[in-house]
């Protein structure tokens, strides 16, 4: 038997609301992983991309990853592909290019693979790092290669960093088709969504992990059902067994609807759920506030006053009355990706304006910033120093 951790997503250098205590929370996680890992006695680490969040990385975070490596010492194998966050521009080198006496990373360029002999058995490990949805193509030709080799291998692992489309909920999104995948892989070890999920697929079972901290707040649910975590993976001849592993260092995030005609009650309700976090991390707090007339003065005070010294942050969003109503037409009734797209008449704007427009309507100011400085940073090249602020 062959036993395998399984992460992706971990996104080191991330600052979420551009917290300090944020960019800790991920090398904190990082820290939890190890011991983890080797606890369970694993013989290889796999991650299917986003390592670091940006392919140039700031120092504390090349730090954090270093220390994650020696913690492992020569224990364990860590092979990993580029995600679309650390990839690099114009050819560039990859941050993970660094660590390359103690790492592999795979697929820089197309299909990519080396062969392990472990515990008696001979393992494949395939993997292409990110390819953009204008490359599809290139990559289908790439896959269907590296196919042809995992047939001969009983034990074999392809990893990817691919949205595909049974897995993602919006529509054209998606950058590969389930249908073009690879069929002869035992396990297919993806990245690139942060939300936890498996399906069994052609010899075996395909799985994204997630993300291993709450990076959005449209995350927060599937955390409360799932956890964050990674994956042990068993492989043997004839049987593949997948484990979740949930992490205990997770920084806590609630949503919380407050109705305006009861504020005081419905801020002293918020104040009691709060107490379930006592001795944890400070929480961060998305509060929306639904009502008529809000005097959103008056509700940003009291937030203030209430919530200092039992969460880290809050984020307060008011639904008026107009707003609500509006928020309950069906999502089908508009489609907002088709008009950017026959309006602006160019895919690749069209697109960007659309991530834009998912987060702004939250009142999600950083995470814009986010997306458009990775934008700029496309069209522009490494070389640009432009950023959105």
């Amino acid at each position: 038997m062959v036993r395998v951790a399984h992460i992706a997503d971990t996104h080191l250098g991330f600052r979420q609301y551009n917290l300090d205590e944020r960019e800790h929370d991920l090398y904190e996680v990082m820290d939890e992983i190890a011991d983890r890992v080797l606890e369970e006695r694993v013989d290889i680490i796999i991650h299917s991309g986003d390592l670091f969040d940006s392919p140039r990385p700031v120092a504390q975070a090349y730090y954090a990853f270093k220390s994650f490596l020696n913690r492992l010492g020569d224990k364990v194998k860590f092979f990993s592909v580029l995600g679309d966050h650390d990839t690099p521009k114009r050819r560039g080198m990859p941050p993970q290019k660094i660590f390359e006496d103690k790492i592999c990373v795979l697929g820089l360029t197309g299909g990519d693979h080396q062969t392990l002999r472990l515990n008696g058995k001979e393992v494949l490990i395939a993997g292409i790092s990110h390819f953009g949805r204008r490359y599809r193509d290139t990559l289908i030709e790439e896959l269907r290669k590296l196919d042809a080799l995992a047939a001969s291998y009983p034990a074999s692992i392809i990893l990817l960093h691919q949205a595909i489309d049974k897995f993602l909920p919006f529509e054209e999104v998606f950058e590969i088709r389930l249908d073009d995948l690879p069929r002869n892989f035992r396990y297919y070890a993806m990245g690139h969504l942060h939300s936890r999920m498996r399906a069994s697929f052609g010899r075996g079972e395909l799985a994204y992990p997630g993300s291993t901290e709450i990076m959005r707040s449209d995350e927060i649910d599937d955390w409360g059902r799932r956890g964050k975590g990674f994956y042990i993976v068993d492989i043997d001849s004839d049987k593949l067994d997948v484990r979740e592993i949930n992490l205990e260092s997770i920084r806590p995030q609630i949503e919380f609807k407050v109705r305006y005609d009861s504020f005081n009650i419905e801020v002293e309700r918020l104040i009691e759920a709060l107490k379930a976090y006592a001795g944890r991390k400070a929480p961060i707090a998305h509060i929306i506030v639904e009502g008529k007339e809000v005097d959103r003065q008056r509700v940003q005070q009291v937030l203030n006053k209430v919530l200092l010294g039992r969460v880290l942050y809050f984020r307060c969003r008011v639904i008026e009355e107009a707003e609500r109503r509006l928020a309950e037409f069906k999502p089908g009734d508009i489609n907002v990706r088709m008009l950017l797209k026959e309006y602006l008449k160019d895919d690749v704007i069209a697109e960007f304006g659309y991530e834009l427009f998912k987060v702004l309507k939250d009142k999600n100011v950083e995470e814009a910033k986010r997306i458009a400085n990775d934008y700029f940073r496309r069209i522009m090249g490494d070389d640009s120093e432009k950023s959105v602020s």
